[in-house]
């Protein structure tokens, strides 16, 4: 009896031993992670926040010499040696392509369009340029001369915008007396705006 139950426990050892494992089930899933980033431009002062603007003064000091009339320096002031100090700051870009633009009204004193006398002048014309850093290398350029109002020079599509620091850069030069170069600049204060725009290309 022994031997029988023994024989049949050993059976029943070798019929699980031979019975195949159960087969284990694997689940996989996909996950996607998705952002953004805004095709925009902001300006970045040295140690300050991001802001949509920013300002400066080009200071020409006296206009004038003794006799009256527009200094020749600034009369002989060139893009390379402009008048004054020009503004300079950092615009960071995300956008693969630029657009610019620039404008600018004439240095005056008093109303614009209206002449004090025979022989005086109380406007000076002049051109505002800015120039752009490109990540590329080299500049681009875009200017405004108020003599002769917008042109094909006051706007460009440029691609990306150098990320170095100082990469913009406003200058004003070659001014010239409304009326003529003998006209007797009027004593007061003269003033004028450059507006620039650097944005995402459409």
């Amino acid at each position: 009896m022994k031997s029988v139950l023994s024989l049949l426990a050993a059976g029943s050892a070798l019929a699980f031993a031979a019975a195949p494992a159960q087969a284990q089930t694997v689940t996989t899933g996909t996950v996607n992670v998705t952002g953004s980033v805004q095709g925009r431009c902001s300006v970045v002062a040295p140690g300050g926040a991001a802001t949509s603007s920013f300002s400066g003064t080009i200071s020409l000091g006296a206009l004038d010499e003794a006799d009256g009339t527009l200094a020749p320096s600034l009369e002989g002031t060139t893009s390379a040696a402009s008048g004054g100090s020009p503004v300079i700051t950092r615009v960071v870009c995300t956008a693969a392509s630029v657009s610019l633009a620039i404008a600018a009204d004439t240095l005056a004193n008093g109303t614009r369009g209206t002449a004090p006398a025979t022989g005086y002048a109380s406007e000076i014309d002049y051109t505002a340029e800015m120039q752009v850093g490109l990540a590329a290398g080299g500049n681009a350029t875009v200017s405004y001369n108020t003599a002769t109002g917008a042109a094909a020079s006051n706007s460009a599509t440029v691609g990306r915008l150098a990320t170095s620091a100082n990469n913009v850069t406003v200058r004003a030069f070659g001014f010239t007396t409304r009326g003529g170069s003998s006209n007797l600049l009027v004593a007061g204060n003269y003033a004028s705006t450059i507006t620039v725009n650097v944005q995402p290309a459409a």
